[in-house]
């Protein structure tokens, strides 16, 4: 008899992640209305379906953990996770007090920071250029009510 060996750590950390999320999710949205009679959807019945595909992508990595060959687990980049979620925080305070195009210039040019040997002028084209694209999405072409400039 075979001795059961994990030979893809990477992958059933993935599991564990999809696992928690889905079981997590099925806990917090139990008391969503699901399916309701002639199959008309409730409130929960997305991420309750959400939480069940999870689930089945944790036990597909989890078989896959022991079937194929992968890398170990890799060491996590708390830089870029920690500048990435200060982007996101920095967002979201600078909508409020000075508009969407200065924080949609600002949130990728902090990000930036996430990356060793970041290049200022790729950086702030692509940040301008980000913010430009996002504005005419959202804005105009959305008409989601932000202020282009200036506080909400």
């Amino acid at each position: 008899m075979s001795k059961l060996r994990i030979r893809a750590p990477q992958d059933l950390g993935a599991a564990v992640v999809f696992f928690a999320i889905g079981l997590v999710g099925l806990y917090l949205g139990a008391k969503l209305g699901g399916m309701r009679a002639g199959a008309q959807l409730g409130s929960g019945s997305l991420p309750r379906a959400l939480c069940w595909i999870c689930l089945a992508f944790g036990a597909l990595m989890s078989i896959r953990a022991f079937v194929t060959d992968g890398p170990p687990i890799a060491r996590i980049p708390w830089r870029a996770v920690v500048v990435v979620t200060s982007a996101v925080v920095v967002f979201g305070l600078l909508i409020e007090r000075f508009g969407y195009v200065p924080a949609a210039i600002v949130a990728p040019l902090l990000a930036s920071f996430a990356l060793k040997g970041n290049r200022w002028r790729e950086s702030t084209i692509f940040a301008v250029l980000l913010a430009g694209g996002a504005t005419l999405l959202f804005i105009t072409l959305l008409g989601q009510p932000l202020r282009y400039f200036g506080g909400v």
